[in-house]
């Protein structure tokens, strides 16, 4: 870890403070959080969403497929490391087409070959940024010599980039997540395979109703708002009456394009890791000095990306909810993060603390 950063404790884990931070957490005025990782715990919902579409769409295509779970998160951890991977389906759609490669490398049967071959992959691929989601995939595949007609036929079976109307990859994913009726709710038509309860009722919030209170009086009414990924329906089935506390115009729902395609291009430019939302934000609020509290890469270089002035907007990264808690915390360190704690629940007291 960078000795500059001061290591306190707070209920829940050790806090990580960068070095000037302390003095700039006093003067914050508003708070915008990401979503998935950071509000929600999504280790057996989103993350295992992945896993699974992964291992359904090898299946169809090679007759076999390989078995994940226990390394996959690692493999889900680094390629978010890399920054352009926001989107789930952009996400799966790279495991799935290194896995092709990595099958095709191993041979028929050499299951552990192939892992070990996924493995070098996804290494090789994480060792940069990669901000274009599924087309740093495609440019990589190019790049590393891993084209082939198995690549070809399995781009033309997931018939990515789509939605899951179009998309059969983007349709099994969102299947498997939001299973049957709440599918059918949110695109308005029939899953073509009946999934039953969906993942996302596996998640946990993280939050507590108790963070929102103290904020709104430190800050004062509505002064927080959302960045995500999600649609809002999705955010909305799992929070529910938390949602209340934010500032619904200070906030975005990217994945509400995925839904709804005429939003789709007034919401193209906030998709992360662009530093519009948190712009769109911090002038909504009028906002001096902006925490920004996010648990991936896509959220730490947003913070670059909304170019505003040094210590304008500030970044916390959460470590507690990674399947890997010593590299996030390492990668937290080595992107130099304002702030690093185990629990978004640890903010108000920080807060409180700093204002004092």
């Amino acid at each position: 870890m960078n000795a500059s950063y001061e290591v306190t404790k707070a209920a829940g884990g050790d806090v990580y403070v960068g070095p000037g931070s302390a003095t700039l957490l006093r003067k914050v005025d508003a708070v915008v959080f990401d979503c998935d990782g950071t509000l929600i715990d999504v280790r057996d919902s989103y993350d295992a969403t992945i896993i699974k579409t992964v291992e359904s769409m090898l299946k169809e295509f090679f007759g076999r497929t390989l078995v994940l779970e226990g390394v996959g998160q690692e493999f889900i951890l680094q390629m978010r490391h890399t920054g352009g991977f926001n989107s789930d389906w952009d996400l799966t759609y790279g495991l799935i087409l290194f896995s092709t490669a990595a099958i095709e490398r191993a041979g028929p049967g050499e299951e552990g070959e192939a892992v070990a071959a996924l493995k070098r992959i996804v290494s090789d691929f994480a060792s940069r940024e990669r901000l274009e989601g599924w087309r740093s995939v495609d440019r990589y595949v190019t790049s590393a010599r891993l084209e082939s007609k198995a690549i070809r036929d399995m781009r033309r079976l997931l018939g990515y980039p789509g939605n899951p109307l179009t998309s059969k990859m983007a349709a099994t994913f969102d299947q498997v997540y939001y299973g049957a009726k709440l599918y059918q709710r949110v695109y308005g038509a029939k899953p073509r395979v009946a999934y039953g309860t969906g993942l996302i009722d596996m998640e946990k919030v993280i939050v507590t109703k108790k963070v929102f209170g103290i904020l709104t009086r430190l800050l004062g009414e509505k002064r927080i708002a959302m960045s995500t990924g999600r649609p809002y329906l999705a955010v909305e089935h799992t929070l529910g009456k938390m949602l209340d506390y934010f500032d619904r115009d200070a906030s975005v729902y990217i994945g509400d394009g995925d839904i709804f395609r005429d939003l789709a291009p007034k919401l193209a430019k906030f998709k992360k890791p662009s530093g519009e939302s948190l712009n769109l934000a911090r002038r909504r609020f009028a906002s001096r000095v902006m925490l920004y509290v996010g648990d991936s890469g896509e959220d730490r270089l947003m913070v670059r990306n909304a170019g505003a002035p040094s210590g304008t907007i500030l970044f916390a990264g959460i470590y507690g909810s990674s399947f890997n808690e010593r590299e996030q915390i390492s990668y937290f360190t080595k992107t130099e993060s304002d702030l690093i704690v185990k629990d978004v629940n640890q903010i108000p007291e920080l807060l409180e603390s700093a204002k004092a």
